[in-house]
């Protein structure tokens, strides 16, 4: 179990590699009832930008191992490129702030989402609050 307490402000939370193939972001789209189907220009399928986002959002919370009673309370999200199916994306999370306010620990967490290029894909920042 992880001290919520101890985590500082700029420390890093996680790194994943994450493989946007056909089966995770299909079990996405099905979850959350997509039926956008994004394409480049040449037809090549595109990964949904929110996909993106909650895939990287998932690998942090399975990091921080976040219990049951938890709201994730807000999310700022900014894309910068196109994905297209089967990219490996990197992510990276950093804490930017751990506060208490009365019975609530706020974790505010930055999220950055680069290609294999090093392009960036995302960048975002969440708050999640825990029960003291």
């Amino acid at each position: 179990m992880i001290d919520y307490s101890k985590l500082e402000a700029g420390q890093h939370i996680s790194s994943e590699c994450l493989t946007l193939d056909a089966k995770s972001v299909g079990d996405y789209v099905a979850a959350v009832s997509d039926t956008s189907h994004p394409t480049a220009g040449d037809g090549t399928p595109l990964v949904p930008p929110m996909a993106i986002a909650a895939l990287a959002l998932s690998a942090v919370i399975n990091t921080l191992q976040i219990p049951g009673g938890t709201i994730h309370a807000s999310q700022e999200l900014g894309f910068g490129a196109s994905v297209p199916m089967g990219e490996t994306l990197k992510c990276t999370a950093t804490l930017a702030q751990n506060s208490v306010r009365r019975n609530w620990r706020f974790l505010i967490v930055n999220i950055d989402v680069t290609s294999e290029a090093g392009s960036a894909v995302m960048e975002g920042k969440s708050t999640i609050m825990l029960p003291v």
